[in-house]
């Protein structure tokens, strides 16, 4: 167990020093965008990219793992959905608060983690996980958003927006390119095959440290809001020098009617992943499906990841309570190194390599 800590250690270590660069100013939350931009469209899309290529996306059994996932991901967000409602919240921020609770961080944290944990054959299943996130999960949590009964046109522009948003997302491209890549046997040009090495080389620790970084710029986006709540309007202030003034009795109110997020937390780090085994072990004693046991090893890895940090963007862009979102991001995230360890132990999972 200590040994399994110990090597996931690196790893946050990383996302506290972005989190400490942002927190300092060291980082300009100005630039945290940029750097969003480079993880997604170069470092993360070209390890994927290679993998792909390299055919780690070809395995069999990838409709099993897709159920089990798809399946778990459902009922968590009933239940997240559940606690939204008998906490009074709004259907649109109980729509956010679910999707932050099933849609873990496998783009920024997962992947790195898992094929450096698993090793390169990790990414087919974690590949599995961002398609039932992306394209089933999103797109029901927006509905709920925006289900209101005078909003039905509403409702419809969510799901597509959600459904458009997925196909732009470069790491599903980067996914599909690459199996076709393997599948009619292309190999590149040493630069260019050069080029994506070194980004794929880049992906893991830029992609660790900006979200740390994001992590701290929602902390500042939340103590802000509370700030301006409390009848505040020195907006020369820094975002930093806001956080420190705003921790006493400015944001006392705000805390003080915030919903507690331990059962998110809960949901999220606990009980998702122990649906996901449970469901694969079930799809195939019963229904005799083909559910790999390395493939549903690392599904069950991905839905113990910490809530994703750009669902606290998206909670800003549909005018949900981004503080909520972000007190179920930093929960799950601050906890996750002990519970990701706790999972590895139980599952008996040995490092690769």
């Amino acid at each position: 167990m200590i040994d399994l800590l110990l090597l996931f250690v690196p790893f946050f270590a990383l996302v506290l020093m972005g989190w400490g660069a942002a927190r300092t100013g060291v980082l300009p939350l100005v630039g945290i965008g940029a750097m969003n931009s480079f993880v997604l469209y170069f470092g993360l899309s070209a390890m994927v990219f290679r993998l792909a290529a390299s055919g780690a996306l070809q395995q069999t059994g990838l409709l099993g793992l897709l159920l089990a996932y798809g399946v778990a991901g459902s009922v968590i967000t009933a239940l997240a959905l559940t606690w939204a409602a008998r906490q009074g919240l709004s259907r649109r921020d109980g729509g956010l608060a679910a999707l932050t609770t099933a849609f873990p961080n496998t783009g920024f944290l997962g992947l790195p983690l898992l094929t450096g944990l698993l090793g390169p054959q990790a990414v087919g299943p974690v590949a599995a996980t961002v398609l039932v996130d992306v394209l089933l999960l999103s797109s029901l949590c927006l509905a709920w958003a925006h289900s209101d009964h005078h909003q039905a046109s509403e409702e419809r522009r969510a799901i597509q927006t959600s459904l458009k948003g997925a196909l732009r997302n470069p790491l599903l491209w980067s996914m599909g390119l690459g199996m076709a890549a393997a599948e009619l046997h292309l190999s590149l040009p040493r630069p260019v095959d050069e080029v994506l090495r070194l980004l794929a080389q880049s992906a893991t620790p830029v992609a660790l440290f900006t979200l740390g970084a994001m992590l701290a710029r929602s902390q500042l986006a939340r103590v802000t809001a509370a700030y301006r709540d409390a009848g505040d309007d020195s907006d020369t202030k820094e975002p930093a020098d806001r956080a420190t003034t705003v921790a006493g009795a400015s944001t006392a109110k705000s805390r003080a009617a915030a919903p507690a997020v331990w059962l998110p937390t809960l949901l999220k780090l606990g009980l998702h992943p122990a649906l996901v085994w449970g469901a694969g072990q079930l799809l195939g004693t019963v229904l005799g499906l083909a559910v790999p046991t390395a493939g549903l090893l690392v599904l069950t890895m991905a839905a113990a990841l910490p809530s994703a940090s750009n669902v606290s963007m998206l909670a800003e862009r549909e005018g949900a309570d981004t503080g909520l979102v972000a007190r179920i991001i930093l929960w799950t995230t601050t906890a996750s190194l002990l519970t990701l360890a706790l999972w590895a132990h139980l599952l008996n999972v040995r490092p690769a390599g």
